[in-house]
């Protein structure tokens, strides 16, 4: 496998690591500023704020500038900015909007680097192993923070996650010059070949020939009906994630748990995710991306149902556990109902699309969220319910592919 490629998973796994930290310590932030609910919904609603504005024309921009100069500059960012958030406290809103900022470069980028060099055979599985990657970050996150409050606070974790994002600046940067030529993808399938084909001299700009090229602007590619319900679910599944993601580590905190086991059952999820994503990706390959999509938005709809009414730790556990699998593995068959609903050619700009909008229904939701943890932290698990469900309804319109 081509070493570009590893180099492309670990900048998303620090990217998406020091996107997650925010989630991991906001309870102590809230504690140590006085922060309503309401107003940590706002400042945790800074980062996906920064994704949904600039991930679209940064995936337009992907269509037309090498994507590893991309993938480095914007992992760069992110590690000034945790940095900041990290050195100089009294500037956290600020550091948070430069991570959002650096972090809005690296998915219409990664995702459609994968989506280039995939094989139609494998895409499937290439988009769930490339989703699971930032996803083990965000789990890394969660299980590195506990430990690393109990050392220096919640500051030393952006500290942390700054060396690693720098780090990791440099180890690409190395790895895309050594290879002599970073204004190229490498052509090599991620799919069903068992043994590893030599790269081909392709650029950037050109799909592997097994991939279809649809006609037509790039306007009118993106309004059409099959791709504006895509939209729509990619907004339900963002908003749904973007508010789990975000407030269950403070409403299991809040309702007596301590941070770290908080963390942890949060880093379940992730994990779980994980398994999502890629599980999620063979399902697809395997019996279509339609049907995958209806059974996991209705699977997340009930599980956050059952959050609600169940109070018991291990059985919440193992529904939060679940929850993850059935989140993340709608992943997949989106980002491949999307390049087949619209063109190769355009997929920086229609993942880039797709991306905004899960961060701005994320905002939303957290937004609202904020809002209904006033009364009771609880109410985040039916308001996503409800989210989830309409998902599931929408799913059933799509065309069987």
């Amino acid at each position: 496998m081509d070493a570009r490629y590893y180099a492309n998973l670990m900048i998303h796994f620090m990217n998406d690591g020091t996107v997650f930290v925010l989630p991991a310590v906001l309870p102590l932030i809230i504690l140590e500023y006085g922060l309503s609910f309401r107003t940590a919904g706002l400042l945790s609603s800074i980062i996906p704020f920064c994704l949904g504005l600039f991930q679209t024309p940064i995936g337009t921009i992907s269509d037309r500038i090498p994507n590893t100069i991309m993938l480095r500059l914007g992992i760069l960012i992110v590690s000034i900015g945790s940095f900041i958030a990290s050195l100089f406290p009294s500037l956290l809103i600020p550091s948070l909007f430069l991570i959002g900022i650096g972090g809005s470069i690296y998915h219409p980028v990664g995702y459609a680097y994968t989506s280039k060099i995939a094989s139609n055979s494998g895409t499937g599985r290439a988009l769930g192993i490339q989703s699971s990657s930032g996803d083990m970050g965000n789990l890394a996150a969660l299980i590195i923070a506990g430990p690393l409050i109990s050392i220096g606070g919640w500051r030393s974790v952006f500290l942390f996650w700054g060396f690693l994002c720098l780090a990791s600046f440099f180890i690409s940067s190395f790895i895309f010059m050594g290879k002599g030529n970073t204004l190229r993808t490498m052509s090599e399938p991620l799919s069903t070949t068992k043994s590893e084909a030599k790269p081909e001299p392709n650029s950037e700009s050109h799909a592997p020939p097994t991939q279809k090229i649809t006609k037509g602007t790039t306007l009118s590619l993106l309004l059409r009906r099959e791709a504006i319900l895509i939209m729509v679910l990619f907004a339900s599944l963002g908003a749904v994630q973007r508010l789990i993601n975000t407030y269950l580590p403070t409403v299991l905190f809040f309702q007596g748990t301590d941070i770290t086991i908080a963390d942890s059952i949060t880093a379940a999820m992730i994990g779980a995710g994980i398994i999502g994503g890629i599980f999620g990706g063979n399902l697809v390959d395997r019996y279509g991306a339609k049907k995958m999509t209806l059974v996991f938005f209705l699977s997340s709809s009930i599980l956050l149902i059952g959050a609600f009414f169940i109070r018991s730790m291990i059985p919440t556990v193992v529904i939060i556990f679940l929850m993850g699998i059935a989140l993340w593995g709608i992943y997949p068959a989106l980002y491949l109902l999307m390049r087949e609903a619209t063109s190769v050619r355009i997929v920086g700009t229609s993942y880039g699309l797709l991306l905004s909008l899960g961060m701005l229904s994320g905002i939303a939701s957290i937004s609202i969220g904020g809002i209904l943890m006033e009364s009771s932290p609880l109410l985040i698990y039916p308001f996503a319910a409800s989210i989830a469900a309409f998902g599931a309804m929408l799913s059933t319109k799509l065309r069987s592919n």
